[in-house]
């Protein structure tokens, strides 16, 4: 099978530069930005050992979340709404029935920073909550947190309206062997960080200014429920740090903050393929990807454009991709083709040459078209402005020729 002309592994880096294997040269690198706001923290990534780690602007993030191979991070601008992210004794968080004990052990960015949470000897409700009054009524939000085992192995989050008490969205996790429990909740998730360390998020749609609650809960039992009331004994706990609310339907990388609000900007990677021979309207594109999750819209995955006419990958607020053209008479060439999971690895490729368009997915066909129009020979590939798809890059390549349905199948399958 022909060489691509253009690979994306992953793998070299530097500030506004992703290296791309394939040309050697510098041709084929991509541009990268994300800019920094002043006076507030960077963004972050998993680091290959496994540590939360800040990242500089304009640096891209080579994220080791998934394994041992780094994948390109890209996501939108996203916001964390609550002031003091490790801090959990500020008086921005309020406690009932428990205590917080801080820099108690060692946190997923491998400082002494986590806090305990101990229980007091009542029977009653053991919870830390915060008020957060810039939340906006009938939208989605993700509530998240890492979180440790200690005495205790549940903890719930949740979320209440006007009262702490009141409202019925929660989520309990189960820090022992890494379970969601019983729940009331649009998602939850719970995911191994390391050191035994989990992220647990929530995500729900808000009806008022609301509380934000984080409670110590008994061992689990099938009538458990939010804020479930229990007899302490004083010294049991378990640990917790990097909170972070956003206005999303899922969880981002950790946006860390320490006394105001902070914002991190989009990634945006782009490159510029007009000096790469390429044969008129003839390409074949392989994406080796993982969705990060499904926002409340339509947005580009990646599109691949000669300036007038564009290709693009798009993703949707169900876990539906297609693709799509602009400047050509049909629109939705292969429209819904692709039912995805958020945290799946997928290869996906398509060859055109005309107006014939092949599409294949880990292995198999999924759609042969004609759209009406000449599709775009290549001269740019972007996830750039706007509102782009959160997606994590293992591998891009370009062929500047028209692969057989048999040959797409093989690609995604050994990809």
């Amino acid at each position: 099978m022909a060489t691509p002309i253009l690979a994306l592994i992953p793998s070299g880096y530097k500030s506004e530069k992703v290296y791309s294997v394939i040309p050697s040269n510098g041709d084929g690198d991509f541009t990268f930005t994300r800019e920094g706001v002043s006076g507030q923290p960077n963004s972050t990534r998993v680091n290959k050992d496994g540590l939360i780690e800040e990242v500089n602007s304009n640096v891209p993030r080579l994220d080791y979340s998934d394994g041992s191979c780094p994948s390109l991070l890209l996501e939108n601008q996203s916001t964390n709404l609550l002031p003091y992210s490790e801090d959990f004794s500020d008086s921005s968080w309020q406690s009932s029935g428990l205590s917080v004990s801080s820099n108690q052990t060692i946190s997923p960015d491998s400082t002494l920073s986590s806090d305990k949470l101990i229980e007091d000897n009542s029977n009653i409700n053991h919870q830390l909550y915060s008020v957060i009054t810039s939340v906006q009524s009938n939208n989605v939000y993700t509530l998240s947190l890492f979180a440790k085992k200690g005495e205790r192995d549940i903890i719930q989050i949740s979320v209440g309206g006007t009262s702490f008490l009141e409202g019925s969205v929660y989520a309990n996790f189960d820090l022992a062997n890494g379970s969601i429990g019983n729940g009331n909740y649009l998602d939850a998730k719970i995911v191994m960080s390391q050191n035994d360390w989990y992220k647990c998020s929530v995500s729900f749609t808000t009806i008022s200014t609301s509380n934000f609650t984080i409670s110590i809960q008994p061992k689990l039992t099938s009538s458990a429920s939010r804020n479930l009331a229990y007899q302490g004994d004083g010294t049991s706990g378990l640990y917790i740090w990097g909170a972070q609310l956003e206005e999303s339907s899922i969880s981002s990388s950790y946006i860390p903050t320490d006394g105001a609000i902070a914002t991190r900007l989009i990634d945006q990677a782009s490159n510029d393929f007009s000096s790469q021979p390429t044969v008129a309207n003839t390409n074949t594109v392989v994406l080796k990807f993982i969705p990060m999750g499904f926002d409340t819209d339509f947005y580009d995955l990646l599109k691949f454009s000669d300036g007038t006419n564009d290709l693009r990958i798009e993703g949707f607020q169900t876990n539906n991709y297609d693709v799509y053209g602009s400047g050509l008479s049909a629109s939705g060439m292969i429209d819904g083709a692709l039912q995805l999971d958020a945290g799946s690895i997928n290869t996906i490729s398509f060859s055109y040459s005309g107006t014939s368009l092949r599409f294949s997915h880990n292995g198999s066909t999924i759609a042969t078209t004609t759209p009406t129009g000449n599709l775009p020979t290549i001269t740019e590939i972007l996830h750039t402005t706007g509102a782009s798809s959160p997606i994590k890059i293992l591998k891009l390549e370009v062929y500047n020729d028209f692969k057989t349905q048999e040959e797409l199948n093989s690609l995604t399958n050994s990809n």
